[in-house]
């Protein structure tokens, strides 16, 4: 990873080598940041040929240097005739004919992270073959294939989607199947599969059968389809905070790019903004977009550097909301060596807006009163160099737009 993150600690580093979050399967100490191939392909351009393009989209952008490394399939990669003749899963011939395991072969000698789709349910949302039954046999399937990241979904459920006994036991069927393979692979949770856009699943976080002790991603609200499904989803994760942790997150969905050409897709400062509260929130950084066309504006928001490492940063700690007024708000993440984030949020449709930091969103911030913060603006807008904690801290943010700055105390800069 080019990523260069300050230096840590002695105390910090084993305050983390021993914090004990999410599953023990020592992946997803970070959110993954990769491709998956929904809001981009859909089931209508999943194929063999697709998915190798995009990764080497990829790789030629620049986005796997910057750590975006997962290469997911998500819905209709399954033969559409069915398991084989011993019960397993196999490759649409015609969409996949090279098979998933040398599929996944080319791209770990490239480099890549592999990742898979199904379902807790008989049949996937698209119809294709689900796990329901065939857990332990689907979880070694996988790890025959070299595996390394697994999404399960909820659509096909005989007791519906929202019957939370039957669905934690299910999800917790495949979670140990996969333990017991050996393989270490990140366990996502998609409770999203057979709901209604706007719905609130926030229940994965905060029940004791879901968060942690079920998987390293659940999904925490329905499926970000666009403007206003984006907005309901990080409304929903921005008091989940104390549930996520070093191997387990909250999910409130996939990045979508503004390249024209994906299945789903938003106006550019919708993407970005997203791109940089998916950060604050920290959450997994999966494009949906089509990374084989992305315009020069996309490209620059998903390589920023400043605000992928606010995404990785080793403390693991999800940002909150600050402060709120009218159609603006502030939110905060506290980072390594005492630094926060701060992300300044017009949610308008037509006015630029004054967003502020008060004192009561100072409050909520580690700082000491009046000491002194450098100040570091992560999208290069021109902004005084060092602040006093606590003073009015105002930025003008368009429409639709956000502003994202790094603030840290002037001891703990690293050069």
């Amino acid at each position: 990873l080019l990523l260069k993150f300050p230096k840590m600690g002695q105390c910090a580093l084993a305050a983390l080598a021993t914090a004990a979050y999410a599953l023990d399967n020592g992946v997803g100490l970070v959110p993954p940041l990769g491709y998956n191939t929904w809001n981009d392909l859909s089931c209508a351009g999943m194929s063999e040929e697709a998915v190798l393009s995009a990764a080497e989209a990829l790789r030629s952008t620049g986005l796997q240097q910057r750590g975006y490394v997962y290469v997911n399939l998500d819905d209709c990669w399954q033969d559409p005739a069915g398991r084989d003749e011993s019960g397993r899963l196999r490759a649409d011939p015609k969409k996949f004919p090279s098979g998933m395991h040398n599929l996944s072969s080319f791209l770990h000698q490239r480099g890549f992270k592999f990742g898979l789709y199904t379902d807790r349910g008989r049949k996937t949302c698209a119809g294709r073959e689900g796990s329901e039954g065939f857990e332990a046999l689907d979880a070694q399937t996988f790890a025959d294939w070299g595996v390394d990241y697994v999404k399960e979904d909820n659509c096909h459920s005989s007791s519906g989607p929202n019957d939370k006994t039957q669905l934690f036991k299910q999800f917790a069927l495949f979670r140990d199947a996969l333990n017991k393979t050996g393989r270490p692979m990140i366990f996502s949770v998609c409770g999203g599969g057979d709901q209604l856009p706007f719905s609130n699943l926030s229940y994965y976080a905060t029940d004791e059968r879901g968060g942690t002790s079920l998987a390293n991603l659940w999904r925490i609200s329905s499926d970000v389809t666009g403007s206003w499904t984006l907005r309901f989803s990080y409304e929903v994760d921005a008091g989940l905070g104390q549930f996520a942790g070093p191997g387990g997150f909250n999910d409130p969905d996939m990045l979508l790019g503004s390249s024209l050409g994906a299945a789903r897709r938003l106006e550019p400062h919708q993407s970005r903004t997203q791109f940089s509260l998916w950060a604050m929130l920290m959450a997994p950084m999966l494009l949906g977009a089509d990374v084989r066309r992305l315009t020069a504006f996309d490209l620059e928001t998903y390589t920023n550097e400043k605000v992928l490492q606010v995404s990785q940063d080793p403390l693991a700690t999800q940002g909150s909301l600050l402060s709120s007024e009218g159609a603006t708000s502030v939110w905060g993440r506290e980072l390594l060596n005492g630094a926060w984030a701060v992300l300044f949020l017009n949610q308008g449709w037509l006015w630029t807006r004054k967003v502020m930091c008060s004192q009561s969103c100072w409050s909520k911030m580690s700082f000491r009163r009046n000491s002194t913060l450098h100040v570091e603006d992560l999208w290069s807008l021109t902004i005084p160099d060092e602040i006093l904690a606590g003073e009015e801290l105002s930025l003008e943010v368009e429409a639709g737009r956000s502003r994202m700055l790094r603030l840290s105390p002037r001891t703990a800069i690293v050069i």
